[in-house]
């Protein structure tokens, strides 16, 4: 009977901690857009923002998913699913930090291939680096053999 309450209310206080992170990361968000707007020219912070709250997202959902909290790690998972999802995530804010600071004036120009912003203009790569990493290193959900 024990065991079936903290199931409950692990469960419940998860769905708690999902609330308070969107909140959170709504209220970050509006923080960065506020900056950006008034300076017109500090947009890296929403780069890295629009990467980084995802893949953070991606990571708290995969908690639900790992069952033992043992290390056993999963390579093709993690260098097939985990590591292109990162790339493709962190690749734009990663090239335009480099090439602000590399030029000397306020203008910058990065050399980002536009599928990159048509793949994550949803933020579906980061949650799946962030949902995949964890199910990668420890022991997620297995699938079952016929």
């Amino acid at each position: 009977m024990h065991h079936k309450w903290l199931i409950w209310s692990s469960k419940l206080l998860w769905i708690v901690g999902l609330f308070g992170l969107i909140l959170f990361g709504y209220h970050l968000e509006q923080i960065i857009n506020q900056k950006a707007n008034e300076t017109f020219k500090n947009i890296l912070s929403l780069f890295w923002f629009n990467a980084t709250a995802p893949f953070i997202f991606g990571l708290y959902i995969s908690l639900l998913f790992v069952k033992r909290w043992s290390f056993k790690f999963n390579p093709p998972l993690f260098l097939c699913v985990t590591v292109p999802c990162l790339i493709v995530s962190f690749y734009p804010p990663v090239v335009y930090t480099f090439a602000s600071i590399t030029t000397s004036d306020s203008s910058f120009s990065a050399n980002i291939p536009f599928w990159f912003f048509k793949i994550n203009s949803f933020g579906i790569a980061p949650i799946v680096a962030g949902l995949t990493f964890f199910a990668s290193l420890f022991r997620g959900i297995q699938l079952s053999k016929n």
